[in-house]
């Protein structure tokens, strides 16, 4: 399974912290790193200080290239999508929201033909969204956290989903996703779960290192026992 750290928005905006959190990611079998760029009021005022300034992307992006781990972006701008191709991201990723809030902005990401992460709301009409083939579509619920009892999941053998962006507390539907056949996770890190802010609600829903780890390790457990049992 290729798992996405999202280290975004539980970096409390403080560099250093997000370079532990790449650190630990990597160090736990993460796949790639991702954040969000945002203006410093595009998501309201109080999450000003989560708002990443092109200096510091570079910065992070130079660290986990030390590491050996891609970083990549959800840009929520044009400005921010410059940015993006300024510092060669080897990836990009379309956010659950865009499709409806800035559909411009989804076709000039697109337009890149860089691979691209697209997440789909659980919600939406997938006859809606325009098919690439160097995109990879996520299935989301978007809900933060999720609890488990409003978990959902697509058929990913009759669908356009090759995995899933999970929001559900703890690691059951990460795992449950992985044993029918997901071959993507996105699902947002952090140190710990005490972290949690009214403007970091994505902590309930992370995945710590350790967590990480045993997603990683269990995929890979299920994902022998499918090509043993020609489930593959």
């Amino acid at each position: 399974m290729f798992i996405i750290s999202e280290i975004s928005p539980q970096f409390h905006g403080q560099v250093e912290i997000a370079e532990q959190m790449i650190l630990q990611s990597k160090m736990a079998g993460a796949n790639a790193i991702k954040v969000q760029l945002y203006t410093e009021t595009q998501f309201g005022a109080e999450r000003a200080y989560l708002s990443m300034p092109f200096e510091q992307l570079k910065r992070l992006k130079n660290f986990a290239d030390q590491l050996n781990i891609p970083l990549f972006a959800t840009p929520f701008t044009f400005e921010r999508l410059d940015w993006c191709m300024e510092l060669n991201l080897p990836y990009m990723k379309v956010a659950a929201r865009m499709h409806k809030e800035s559909p411009d902005l989804v076709e000039a990401i697109m337009s890149k033909n860089l691979p691209t992460f697209v997440s789909i709301p659980s919600d939406y009409d997938t006859n809606l969204v325009k098919k690439y083939n160097h995109a990879t579509y996520l299935f989301c619920v978007v809900k933060y956290p999720t609890r488990t009892d409003e978990f959902e999941m697509p058929d990913f053998k009759n669908s356009i989903f090759t995995g899933i962006s999970d929001h559900t507390l703890g690691n059951s539907g990460a795992l449950f996703a992985a044993a029918h056949g997901a071959k993507v996770l996105e699902k947002h890190f952090t140190l710990r779960h005490s972290f949690q802010f009214e403007t970091e609600k994505a902590h309930l829903g992370a995945m710590t290192a350790e967590d990480l780890a045993l997603i990683k390790n269990t995929a890979q457990e299920f994902e022998t026992i499918r090509k043993t049992l020609n489930l593959s």
